[in-house]
Formats: C-alpha cells, structure tokens, sequence
C-alpha cells in the first residue's frame, strides 16, 4: 500500500530549494527599494530647490540675500535649504567680489540624508 504526502525528508529540501533560489531575489528586492527611495528624495530635493530658485529670483536686486541653512516645514522635514547669494563682475561671472556691481550669483542649496545635495545657479542682474 502506498503511502500518500511528503516525508520530512523531501519537505527540508524543498525549504532549502527554495530558500537558495528566493534570496537573490530578496537582495534585488532590497536594492530596488532602496534606488526609489533615493530617486524619490532626490526627485523632491530638486522640486524644492526649483521653488526656492523662483521665490529668490521673484524678489528685488536688493533683497536677495544669504539665507542661512534651515530646515523646510512638513512634510519636508527631511530636507533643508541654504541660498548663497554674491555679487559678480560681467566678466567673471563664478567668481565672486566684493561689490555692489548689478550682478549676483544666486545659489540654492537642498540638502537631504535619502538624496544627493542638489544646487541650483543662476544669474540675476539690477534692473534700476
């Protein structure tokens, strides 16, 4: 008489099978996961620092100044931000001086643990 089912034997080598087989998937898995989170921080890091860009450039010459690093609000608690603003000759326009000219170099800087530093550049000029 035949027994039926699957002697202890047989179910220890499939857990093994399986185990071998299903752990470089759990590896990609992780991998994976941990890319999205990244590109996903990274995605709002530059997202913030574009609003920062526009909220700087919108102001007068004269009101665009440094701004110390700090923290955004939530949900962005995660993130913080810094401008870095330096006046620039026509001629040089990386380098900063010590002015007044009608350039300046505006920076914004946005910082995260799950992403890279993003900075973004641009030049605005007086417009007496």
């Amino acid at each position: 008489m035949g027994k039926k089912g699957f002697t202890l034997i047989e179910t220890v080598i499939v857990i093994i099978v399986l185990a071998i087989t299903l752990t470089p998937f759990s590896v990609l898995t992780t991998n994976v996961i941990s890319r999205n989170v990244r590109s996903q921080g990274t995605a709002t890091a530059v997202s913030l620092a574009e609003q920062e860009m526009e909220r700087v450039t919108a102001l007068r010459f004269s009101l665009a100044v440094d701004e110390a690093a700090a923290s955004f609000s939530a949900p962005f608690n995660g993130f913080t931000k810094e401008i870095i603003v330096d006046y620039v000759n026509s001629g040089s326009l990386n380098t900063p001086v010590a002015g007044p000219t009608d350039y300046k170099r505006v920076q914004v800087k946005v910082t995260s643990a799950t992403a890279d530093t993003i900075t973004l550049t641009t030049l605005i000029t007086n417009d007496w």
